[in-house]
């Protein structure tokens, strides 16, 4: 088993790569400048990506290219064009979070293998089989996966997954994070997240670092996770220093090799180098929730390397000057006869080059040995090989000069590593991208998002009701009802379940492609919900596959929205009231905060502007969801949204109350007065934040 184990380590940048490939990364992942969601790492141009693809080939490491944000409607042709480069640069893999963009991907260069994003929040058995159902050859999971929760998933699937054992944990799911976009116009969908959770908060008297988790450091537990089926161990830092990734990488090389119980001086090592708050978290992995995965008393902007100098001069010299820590070993064959150019061969079991040499020459004291020939020929030194087997065929008493020898060994050398470092040619296909479509005008209709039963009660007017799959139970339903799944689904069995009691006249509104093909199987209308986040007309295109309607993302503008619904011919939908979902987490934030877990009571938290999140458990699920401080409003704005084309708008009620509820769904009929808000935003759909 542990020969097809993988140790995938950062690059955010050239030095970074060197520090990963010389520490023993078996792969590395990278970022190219336009498409990374790391935009502010040190990202590589193509030339450095080509460049950066020979070194690591060279060494039998593999590349994966991060191309992991959501891609807009006028970017797509660039995206294309990034493809091309990436398999022409010889990129092992793409890593990819639209499916708009994994669809280009595969059709453009269908030889090129993807890699499903954890921004794409694979939670489940149903989310993993969905992406291998769009040709994703390996899925990164969540990071709150459990162990358990792990190996179910690896029992239920044929997929290769790779998880996180090491680095920074966001406290929301990836992917399904809008707060950086909201409060700032930094999405973190699109690589430019300002960390937010990072910051100050209060409740109460509770003041801290209030949604900042610790780091997560599983050294000393591989073995569970490749016994729970894990193949690729993924280091989280391309933002992180050279040091740090050759420190990391280093450590986690040795325990992915002995699967050894990580010692106090490695462990204190990797925290020296760097770590949030006082030590590491085991976090979801071990089944640990808040506070124990929480670091509420360190700010981030004041966490720096802890280590001395001499950890850091010990980093650097594992990677500067140089270094050839990673080695490939090769099998030399040098046969020397008389009246015969001498021929040396190397072979790395795939490769295999050759070099002829001077003619052999009676020796005038002492023939070349064995021995001798396979001295020099072994002193591989600035190489990244070391000599394996040694064969030697000569006939008596020949020499050959030293310097000849050397010779014919750099030459080989340099020959191999060429034949390691070519790119192998893809054959690369054009993308045919969707054209405006003759759309049947049909009236704007009206759904409404219930959280509860009074919410429901009040919805008369509506033309759809959203009701959560938790509160499903406390209502009674008619043909306008529709379930709406959790953002995330851990137990893919209990909402089966649940579901499939409801009667099947109703549809499902899916939060994630696993749930589409759940609602699918059961035999549902499927309606794919705004936290699939698709963003251009090519994801619009892909979901329309399956889906009655699809909800936009709620990061487009109201022009970008119109451009994606001119070009598909299914039902589209936006979100344009309510106080919108900007994190949905597994830790129990409320029990951090407060000191007690209970999903009945929302509380609220305040950042140091003033502005007010409110964070709502549900007692299903157990998580938790934070809400936009300001609510989305744009019941003045109908004209310009019947202008986009859009089919039907979405309101969404979280803490408002029956008459609350009434009113605002009656001001967007148009019955009421348009009331503004005291405070509120208009979101994307107004422009840029």
């Amino acid at each position: 088993m542990k020969n097809k184990l993988e140790l995938l380590a950062p690059a955010g940048k050239w030095e970074s790569l060197i520090a990963a490939v010389q520490n023993g990364a078996d792969a590395v992942y990278l970022g190219e400048q336009s498409f990374s969601a790391r935009k502010n790492a040190g990202n590589f141009t193509w030339e450095e990506i080509e460049n950066a693809v020979r070194y690591c080939h060279i060494r039998g490491v593999r590349v994966f290219l991060a191309l992991n944000t959501l891609i807009g409607e006028d970017e797509l042709p660039l995206f294309e064009k990034a493809v091309v480069k990436a398999a022409e640069s010889g990129v092992d893999a793409l890593i990819i979070q639209d499916l708009g963009a994994a669809e280009i991907a595969k059709k453009v260069c269908p030889d090129m293998p993807i890699h499903a994003s954890t921004q794409l929040t694979a939670s489940n058995v149903y989310d993993v089989k969905a992406f291998q159902e769009k040709e994703f050859s390996r899925v990164v999971l969540s990071r709150e996966l459990s162990e358990a929760e792990i190996r179910h998933i690896y029992a239920e699937t044929d997929a290769e997954i790779e998880a996180f054992a090491h680095g920074a944990l966001c406290i929301s799911f990836s992917g399904k994070c809008l707060m950086s976009s909201f409060i700032g116009g930094r999405s973190g969908n699109r690589g430019m997240c300002a960390q937010p959770c990072r910051q100050m908060y209060s409740c109460g008297k509770n003041k801290g670092y209030l949604l900042s988790p610790r780091d997560l450091c599983l050294a000393d537990d591989l073995k569970k996770m490749a016994d729970a089926g894990v193949r690729s161990f993924k280091i989280e830092g391309r933002m992180k220093s050279p040091e740090y990734v050759a420190t990391v990488t280093g450590v986690y090389r040795k325990y992915l090799d002995s699967f050894d119980r990580l010692t106090k001086e490695d462990e204190e090592k990797l925290k020296r180098i760097f770590v949030r708050g006082d030590g590491f978290t085991k976090a979801y992995f071990a089944e640990k929730n808040t506070p124990e995965i929480m670091n509420y008393a360190i700010s981030n902007d004041k966490i720096s390397s802890r280590a001395d100098e001499d950890i850091l001069k010990e980093a650097r010299a594992s990677f500067r000057d140089g270094a050839q820590n990673k080695k490939i070993p090769v099998n030399a064959s040098l046969k020397i006869k008389y009246n015969q150019p001498s021929i040396l061969t190397l072979s790395d079991g795939t490769n295999e080059v050759a070099v002829n040499g001077a003619v052999g020459e009676a020796a005038q004291r002492v023939a070349l040995s064995r021995e001798r020939a396979e001295e020099q020929i072994g002193k591989m030194g600035q190489t990244p090989f070391e000599l394996n087997t040694f064969d030697f065929e000569a006939d008596e008493n020949i020499t050959l000069p030293v310097s000849e020898l050397n010779r014919l060994r750099r030459e080989c050398a340099e020959l191999l590593q060429n034949k390691r470092g070519e790119i192998a040619s893809r054959k690369i296909y054009s993308f045919e991208y969707p054209t405006e479509k003759n759309r049947a005008k049909t009236p704007l209709y009206i759904s409404v998002e219930v959280m509860t039963k009074e919410q429901f009660m009040a919805a008369k007017e509506a033309d759809r009701i959203l009701v959560p799959l938790s509160l499903w139970k406390d209502i009674t339903p008619d043909k306008r009802c529709f379930v709406v799944l959790p953002k995330v689904v851990l137990d893919e069995k209990s909402v089966e379940e649940k579901l499939s009691k409801i009667p099947q006249e109703h549809g499902v509104y899916a939060s994630t492609p696993g749930m589409i093909l759940l609602a699918e199987k059961l035999g549902r209308s499927v309606h794919a919900d705004w936290s699939n986040n698709i963003y251009n007309s090519v994801s619009a295109s892909v979901f329309s596959e399956k889906c009655d309607t699809i909800t936009l993302s709620p990061e487009l503008s109201l022009g970008a929205v119109k451009e994606i619904v001119r070009k598909t011919d299914i039902l589209c939908e936006v979100l344009v009231h309510g106080y919108q979902t900007v994190m949905t987490s597994r830790a129990c934030l409320i029990r951090g905060i407060t000191g007690k877990c209970d999903c009945r009571e929302p509380i609220r938290i305040k950042d140091k502007t003033g502005a007010e999140f409110t964070i709502v458990g549900d007692k299903d699920t157990h998580l938790n969801t934070v809400l936009n401080s300001r609510i989305t409003f744009m019941a003045d704005k109908m004209k310009d949204i019947k202008k986009s084309g859009i089919d039907g708008i979405r309101l969404v009620f979280t803490t408002e109350n029956a008459e609350e509820t009434k009113n605002t769904i009656s001001m967007y009929k148009g019955k009421t007065e348009v009331v503004k808000p005291s405070s509120f935003t208009r979101g994307y759909l107004g422009g840029k934040q």
